[in-house]
This record gives structure tokens, C-alpha cells and sequence, in this order.
């Protein structure tokens, strides 16, 4: 098991030197002996449990507390105080900023040592459950996005038939395919499951890259239409990347041209290209639409973290695609990389750049 950072933040040394006594056989303990050197230290490697005494100079328990709970990075660390302060009044105050229990000062190493245990192994259990959670929302997702392309050029063809039966028989093979994609995106959300608890791998088998990307704009046809949007593909008809065809297509190059869309600006264009050495192919697509800044970059693959945001059209979706796209990459065994420069900082070289590495492989015999 990964060992357990415990931040212990007291004034008094000899303070400190006691309460890592209790821990230091269990739990890797880091001090801090102010308030600000415990902020710096806690955003800095985000311990999974800090225990803070309320009563220092300069910054007290409380006020530190409180920017802990203010931030982001460290709002989920759980927090027991160190008090000599026992009124109920400073109990309610310490639970109403954000702390999960109080140990009273002077304490039983058993009582230190049997708190800190409790909490940790709630935190794990919380942990756990998000994770499930993250789990049945890119499920979701897979069900909710990856399938409404494949059903929505079905559903196109077929009313263009209604109007002029005639041109239904050329568009057979297409809708076949869309129907095989389908059905390939509902086994694999059976599958998801045990690919997370590591009971099975993806088949991943040869690919042509400029297939799957030809079968994935066949796709996303009405979405490149509807804002205009021109595709221009420079890939060797040569290459073969190792991956899984349904994912690849569905959950890994629908998603990424769904966002490429919706930040791309009506009348622009998109762009696929991919170039390769001894044994990887690097694959990119770039648009030229609003970009993203640095923090949503660094935000975009975390389930946890909120990413949605409205299209250059007002397009709306739920930020979970992403995430979902470097899973699969990463199963895959490839990896995944994305720049951009925000229109407002950058009026002619604007865009977001998604570059995908995956593995070479030669072509199957047939």
C-alpha cells in the first residue's frame, strides 16, 4: 500500500515531536510550525490528513483552516484540531470551517493514533466511491454521446430516403456501418467494467488511421456542416496504428472532433495529419477556434474537475469526454498531448492542437 502523508502544523516543537512519535511507525509525518509554512507545505504535496493547532501566533488554526477549505487543491483534506481549547463554542467553530473531529490537548497516543486511522480510512472509502461514481458517469457518457453519431447518421439517411427513396440504396453500406459502430460501443460499455477492475484488456488489433478517421468524419458529417467547417486530412494511406476500433472511432476521435467543432468558428477548418518513425505514429488535430487557457489544460482529463463550457454556437455538453478519450489512449498503450493559444491572446495563431502517440504496426497480410 502507497504510505500516508500526515501534515502535523504546531508552534511548539515539542509538540510536534510528540505526535510524530504516535505516527511516525505508520504514516509518513511532515511539520510545519506556522501557519503559512503549513499552507505552502499542503498545496505543495497535498498530505492526506492534516492536524493543526488552533492556538498560534500570527495565524491561528482557524484562519488557516479556512484558506485550506477556499482552495481547491486542498479543500478535500481532511482536517483534525489540535486544542487545548475544549469549550463548545470552539468545537462548533472549527466544525463550521470545514474540520472533521478535535483532539484535546494533552492526548493519549491510542486516542492520536485511533482518530487519524478513522479518518484516513474514511477518506479512502469517500475515494473509492467517487471513483465508482466517475466510473458510471463515463459509462454514461459512452451510452449518451458515443452512440447518439452513429444513430444520428441512421436517422439522416433514413429521412433522406423518405423524401427521395431512390438515393436510399447508395447510403446502405454507410448505415451499416454506423449500425455495426453502434452495436460495437454497447458490448464495449459491458466490457468497461472488468478493463477497470483489470479482469480484461481491450483486443486492440491493426488499424488505418485514414479509415478510422474517414469512418469518424462519415460521423460527424452534419456537425462539420452545420458550422461550415472544412476537414483537410494529410495522412499516409500507408499507416497502421495498434488500437481498438470501436473506442478509437466512438469514444476517442468523436469526441475529440465534437470539441474541435463546437470551439471552432463557422466557415474555419479543421485539420488531421500524422507523420511516423521506427515505431510510433504521431497523430494530431488542430482547429483554429478559441483556444483554452492554461488552467482548463490542466484540467480538462480530470473527471472531478468542471471543464464544460458553451461552443463558438451556444453547443452545450457535459465535460466528460476527455478524460474518457486518454483513458482509452492510454489502454492503447499510446499517449496523449494538447496545446492551445486563447483567440483573445493570439488573434491570428489561435487554437487548440490535439497530438495523439500511438504504436506502429505493420499492414495485416491479408
Amino acid at each position: 500500500m502507497i504510505e500516508q502523508t500526515v501534515l502535523v502544523v504546531d508552534d511548539i516543537p515539542e509538540n510536534i515531536d510528540v505526535v510524530v512519535g504516535c505516527l511516525n511507525n505508520h504514516y509518513e509525518v511532515v511539520a510545519a510550525t506556522n501557519g503559512k509554512m503549513a499552507l505552502k507545505i499542503a498545496s505543495k504535496i497535498l498530505p492526506d490528513l492534516i492536524l493543526l493547532d488552533i492556538m498560534m501566533p500570527e495565524m491561528d488554526g482557524y484562519e488557516v483552516c479556512k484558506l485550506l477549505k477556499e482552495s481547491l487543491e486542498t479543500r478535500e483534506i481532511p482536517i483534525i484540531f489540535l486544542t487545548a481549547k475544549i469549550e463548545l463554542v470552539d468545537v462548533v467553530q472549527g466544525f463550521k470551517l470545514g474540520a472533521v473531529d478535535y483532539i484535546s490537548k494533552p492526548f493519549y497516543p491510542e486516542e492520536m493514533l485511533a482518530r487519524v486511522n478513522n479518518h484516513l480510512e474514511l477518506k479512502r472509502s469517500k475515494e473509492a466511491i467517487l471513483n465508482l461514481s466517475n466510473q458510471q458517469k463515463e459509462l454514461l457518457h459512452v451510452l449518451c454521446h458515443d452512440l447518439t453519431n452513429p444513430l444520428g447518421v441512421i436517422k439522416t439517411f433514413l429521412e433522406m430516403g423518405k423524401r427521395h427513396p431512390s438515393t436510399l440504396i447508395n447510403q446502405v453500406d454507410l448505415m451499416l456501418q454506423a449500425a455495426d459502430l453502434g452495436l460495437e460501443t454497447i458490448d464495449l460499455v459491458r466490457q468497461m467494467r472488468a478493463l477497470e477492475e483489470g479482469k480484461k484488456k481491450l483486443q486492440l488489433q491493426p488499424l488505418h488511421l485514414r479509415s478510422m478517421v474517414q469512418h469518424s468524419m462519415d460521423m460527424m458529417h452534419n456537425k462539420f456542416h452545420e458550422k461550415d467547417i472544412r476537414h483537410v486530412m494529410d495522412i499516409d494511406p500507408k499507416i497502421y496504428v495498434l488500437a481498438d476500433k470501436s473506442s478509437l472511432i466512438n469514444s476517442v476521435l468523436n469526441n475529440i472532433f465534437t470539441n474541435a467543432i463546437k470551439f471552432s468558428f463557422p466557415g474555419s477548418s479543421i485539420k488531421t495529419q500524422a507523420h511516423c518513425d521506427q515505431n510510433e505514429v504521431t497523430f494530431v488535430i488542430k482547429d483554429h477556434g478559441i483556444g483554452m487557457s492554461e488552467k482548463l489544460i490542466n484540467d480538462l482529463f480530470e473527471m472531478n474537475k468542471t471543464t464544460n463550457r458553451p461552443g463558438t454556437s451556444g453547443e452545450v455538453g457535459t465535460g466528460f469526454g476527455m478524460p474518457l478519450v486518454k483513458k482509452f489512449i492510454n489502454l492503447y498503450g499510446g499517449q496523449i498531448e494538447l496545446s492551445s493559444r486563447e483567440k483573445k491572446e493570439a488573434e491570428k495563431n489561435h487554437g487548440t492542437e490535439v497530438k495523439i502517440i500511438l504504436k506502429k504496426v505493420q499492414e495485416p497480410k491479408s
